[in-house]
């Protein structure tokens, strides 16, 4: 997989943010993982398409962790193209280390952005 992945970090008071904005290759699939670790337990998280090149309809998004494990536990499936959705684990699931960004089925030279709120 390839397509092209940047990751950006934002500190809040309580709240911190991870953001992976990401474009898909010829193939459909992005991945990128994340230079920096990090830790904390997952409160929410959300995709927005980008409207000017959204991807294909049912696109879907994994976060591994060090040990391949989906930090979002499938809760990333099956996006929307047009709109922005979000997914709420409950409980917050907890994470630390480099986390790994494999979107696929997007379309060619699509989209998006992946924002993790994790406290």
């Amino acid at each position: 997989m390839a397509g092209t992945v940047t990751i950006t970090y934002q500190e809040h008071t309580s709240v911190r943010v991870c953001t992976w904005t990401w474009t898909s290759d010829a193939s459909g699939d992005a991945s990128g993982t994340d230079s920096k670790s990090i830790t904390g337990a997952a409160l929410r998280w959300v995709t927005d398409p980008d409207g000017s090149a959204a991807p294909t309809t049912l696109y879907d998004i994994v976060v591994n962790d060090e040990h391949g494990v989906d930090v979002a536990g499938g809760g990333l499936a099956n996006r929307s193209a047009t709109a922005g959705e979000e997914s709420i684990p409950d409980p917050p699931v907890a994470f630390s280390g480099k986390l790994s960004l494999v979107v696929a089925n997007a379309g060619n030279a699509k989209a998006g952005v992946l924002k993790l709120y994790y406290r």
